[in-house]
């Protein structure tokens, strides 16, 4: 009598996530060829498994049959598995806002730190980008930067947030009212007012402000009048 065919299946395979396809081809070639038999008449061993699972998750159930002469065909089937691809999570920075009147340089540093906050997990190969360039200037503006993670398994994860650096505060500036000063006092005496007089200009607002006259020295006392103009130089 012929000998029975005995007929040893590949055990189920389970691959990680992540590998590259070719590699998954290559596991899925070696763990179809592993089945084995022995027996028959004139025996051959075939299989239905195809191409291998995609390597960003999927399983294929395999058969294995056995031909032979003098009995029926003998058959088992066991299952090739490539675990799916963790999900990308992707976590953005929440919204920030920049005080007025900072120097760009300090704004610079904040907005870099910020852009660099932005988190992601999952994904395979993944990779984090953002478009946000350089900050917005110093003297205010704002910029809605969004934050891409590309990944080998699944389209494109985005989301947004919005870096704002307030507007510094409008100059206010307040001239003292026009000043005559009677004849007959001394240089001294017309001096002390004018000094006055100057330092009574205020002002309010600005980034970095200073106020500056060109008021220089006092009318003589004799008699006579200066024009004079105030000005407030601020950053922004």
């Amino acid at each position: 009598a012929a000998p029975p065919v005995v007929l040893n299946c590949a055990s189920n395979n389970i691959q990680a996530a992540c590998q590259t396809q070719a590699a998954i081809d290559a596991a899925y070639s070696a763990w179809l060829a592993s089945a084995t038999f022995s027996g028959g008449c004139n025996a051959a061993i075939s299989n239905n498994g195809g191409a291998a699972p995609n390597a960003c998750g999927g399983a294929k159930t395999v058969t294995w049959t056995v031909t032979s002469s003098c009995e029926p065909d003998v058959t088992c089937s066991a299952v090739f598995t490539v675990l799916d691809a963790p999900a990308v999570v992707l976590n953005c920075p929440a919204n920030q806002t920049e005080p007025a009147c900072q120097t760009q340089a300090a704004v610079d540093a904040a907005y870099s730190v910020w852009l660099a906050s932005a988190t992601s997990s999952g994904g395979c190969n993944a990779t984090v980008s953002n478009n946000g360039g350089s900050a917005p200037p110093a003297c205010g503006g704002s910029k809605t930067v969004t934050w891409t993670v590309t990944s080998s398994c699944e389209p494109d994860v985005t989301c947004s947030a919005v870096f704002t650096v307030l507007v510094g505060p409008a100059v206010v500036l307040n001239c003292p009212a026009n000043q005559t000063e009677a004849a007959c006092q001394t240089q001294v005496a017309i001096d002390a007012a004018y000094s006055a007089w100057l330092a009574s200009a205020t002002y309010s607002g600005g980034c970095n402000a200073t106020l500056s006259n060109n008021g220089g020295a006092a009318p003589d006392a004799c008699g006579g009048s200066k024009t004079v103009t105030w000005a407030v130089t601020s950053s922004c």
